[in-house]
């Protein structure tokens, strides 16, 4: 849960933003500021202007700032733009074409077009270039804020111990649910069977396929009424009905129950949908490889034949561990004889993942590749491991990070500002 800038612009937004655009600068323009190694120009300062004016018309900003602190603001966030953008240059930080096209293309996505449409649109207004590496300048500085931010943010075990303990905890990370129900009404439960032999029949309906919420909408079956629908949103424990309270949190997503009975009648209850918490179980196996790779002294093609070899002295009765001790590429599991340990579903490069996901305890997979190395593996054992206590420190973690980051970032900002060289410029006559 890091603090992270959204580059998930409405199609009013960006097109706003690009009103904000430097234009090409007039022989009348001027430097206003000097920032470091950079400039701003009064144009630059002129068009966000022209912004701030439109928005206070709509309505975005209050009427009754004056326009002079107004601008001010601007060109202190002109200087602070330029500041972090120089700073992320000096870093290192890079955006490259793949990612920048990945972001834009988000951006077009969320405003129903394809990526051809988006920028369609603003070379007609002449804006995909600017607009294109406006977008490349925001992720760098993004990258340089979380970088620089999150290294000067410290979390204490004491913190997060303190925090799993608290009210607040219990808010932050329990579930979230999603809930659809069937209600069969009855005056008293325990004297109505009819009522009872239609919550049944229902339930077995529900098991066949039957969709809840249209059975829920005809109101009545049989010729005896029922009721309930979808639980609208996203529900806390705490805010779902006190009959389902003690049902939902024990069940499945997809899972429907058995009828149930409260003072109101009979229940059906269907998880739809589960989000957040802490309770996490993941799915573990213990993994050997042999690892062949090609290098100064081996061809691509002697690499293939020689796990080729190693896969056939395996089967006519060589030990895995020995051979994997003497030939395998792997270094940090040679002396393990090619034991990987125990590794969590996920972990591993696709290529693999794919093969060891598919064998049985103790198989031994054919050859394979994984870009340009050859491996064969084999599945020593499984295991379901319980990781919710790890996972709710991590979110707590990520909670109390969260927390710190705007104080930080609002010091680092500060840090920058007044170590930095700026120069303002601007009359205020002008």
């Amino acid at each position: 849960m890091l603090k992270t800038t959204k580059f998930i612009y409405s199609l009013f937004a960006a097109m706003l933003f690009l009103a904000v655009l430097p234009v090409h600068a007039q022989l009348s323009d001027r430097v206003i500021a000097i920032v470091d190694d950079e400039v701003i120009l009064k144009s630059e300062l002129d068009a966000r202007m022209v912004s701030v004016r439109e928005q206070i018309a709509a309505g975005t900003i209050p009427r009754g700032i004056p326009l002079e602190e107004l601008q001010s603001q601007v060109l202190e966030q002109l200087i602070m733009d330029s500041l972090q953008s120089q700073l992320a240059v000096r870093s290192g930080i890079r955006i490259d074409d793949n990612t920048l096209n990945q972001a834009l293309t988000a951006i077009a996505q969320q405003n129903n077009m394809s990526f051809d449409e988006f920028r369609t649109v603003l070379n007609q207004e002449g804006q995909y270039l600017e607009f294109r590496e406006q977008i490349r300048k925001d992720m760098m500085i993004n990258n340089l804020q979380n970088g620089s931010i999150n290294q000067r943010i410290t979390i204490t075990r004491q913190e997060i111990e303190n925090y799993l303990r608290s009210e607040a905890a219990q808010a932050d990370i329990s579930p979230e649910y999603r809930v659809q129900h069937i209600l069969v009404p009855v005056d008293n439960p325990a004297a109505n069977s009819l009522q009872e032999e239609l919550a049944d029949l229902i339930y077995e309906q529900l098991q066949d396929g039957a969709d809840i919420l249209e059975l829920a909408a005809s109101r009545e079956i049989l010729g005896l009424p029922v009721g309930g629908g979808d639980l609208a949103g996203w529900r806390k424990v705490e805010a779902l009905p006190t009959m389902f309270r003690s049902v939902v949190p024990g069940m499945q997503v997809g899972e429907i129950t058995e009828p149930f009975t409260s003072n109101s009648g009979f229940h059906i209850v269907k998880l739809v949908e589960k989000r957040g918490g802490v309770d996490l179980q993941v799915n573990q196996a213990q993994i050997r490889h042999i690892l062949i790779q090609p290098n100064e002294i081996r061809t691509p093609q002697q690499a293939e034949e020689l796990i080729h070899e190693l896969y056939q002295r395996i089967q006519d009765g060589e030990d895995f561990g020995d051979l994997a001790r003497v030939y395998t590429d792997d270094p940090g599991s040679m002396v393990s004889g090619g034991d990987l340990g125990w590794v969590t579903e996920g972990q591993l490069p696709p290529a693999f993942e794919a093969v060891a996901s598919q064998l049985e305890i103790g198989e031994l997979s054919q050859p394979f590749q994984n870009e340009n190395a050859w491996h064969i593996a084999q599945v020593m054992d499984r295991k379901v491991e319980d990781v919710t206590e790890e996972n709710a420190r991590f979110q707590a973690e990520q909670i109390l990070r969260e927390r710190k980051y705007d104080n930080e970032l609002e010091n680092w900002l500060t840090e920058i500002r007044d170590t930095a060289y700026v120069d303002i410029r601007l009359d205020d006559s002008n």
